[in-house]
């Protein structure tokens, strides 16, 4: 039984990301669909500082973005919805694998620096502490650190006969392995579907998990 707690801080903006978030006037990561070795997937929400920007002008090296689809857009505003391919900041990704952690959104801009929140067991708050210490160099800012209590209701009789098909498939067939041993495109196929399709279920099954979980 693991004893989890949730750790909410304020982390300095790195020269990579930098790039990315100087253009912004507000920033919101609303939530995080899938993460492998080399790239996130996540949904965000921002509002530029140039009215001559759009999210599809970030698809490039630069920003480290490999793809973006816009779901909402206020033009007037400068504000947007979209979902996006990250490649992930290595040293970030480092830290993340090293103590098991879980980026629990949203996460958002404030004054040059994110605040986000971070989920592990507790076990590991203390070493994390340090490592984030040594690697800020005292320029992060702790906010509070929370037990969580797990729930443990029944999570499979909280999903539709659909997503337990799904779901059951994915991971029979090694969706969820490292590295993945069937592609979306197959499962998308077996269940006559489309890929945008198959990703909104699944995005909805983890949504429906980590709810229950962290809730």
């Amino acid at each position: 039984m693991k004893n989890l707690k949730k750790i909410v801080l304020k982390v300095p903006l790195d020269p990579k990301s930098k790039v990315f978030f100087d253009l912004l006037e507000k920033y919101e990561l609303l939530q995080i669909h899938r993460q492998d070795d080399d790239q996130i997937f996540v949904t965000q929400k921002v509002k530029f500082k140039d009215s001559q920007m759009h999210p599809k002008m970030l698809e490039s090296d630069r920003y480290g973005m490999s793809y973006i689809e816009v779901i909402e857009e206020d033009k007037a505003k400068n504000e947007y919805i979209f979902f996006s391919k990250h490649n992930w900041v290595k040293e970030t990704k480092k830290l993340l694998d090293k103590h098991d952690l879980i980026i629990d959104p949203p996460i958002i801009l404030d004054k040059n620096r994110l605040l986000t929140s971070i989920i592990t067991e507790s076990k590991n708050i203390d070493q994390f502490v340090n490592s984030l210490t040594n690697f800020y160099k005292g320029r992060l800012e702790i906010l509070s650190i929370s037990h969580i209590p797990l729930n443990y209701e029944n999570l499979f009789l909280k999903l539709t006969d659909r997503q337990k098909e799904i779901v059951y498939y994915a991971v029979q067939h090694g969706y969820f392995e490292i590295p993945r041993k069937i592609k979306s495109e197959k499962i998308a196929d077996h269940f006559q579907i489309t890929q945008s399709a198959l990703y909104d279920h699944l995005r909805k099954i983890e949504r429906t998990i980590y709810h229950s979980i962290f809730n």
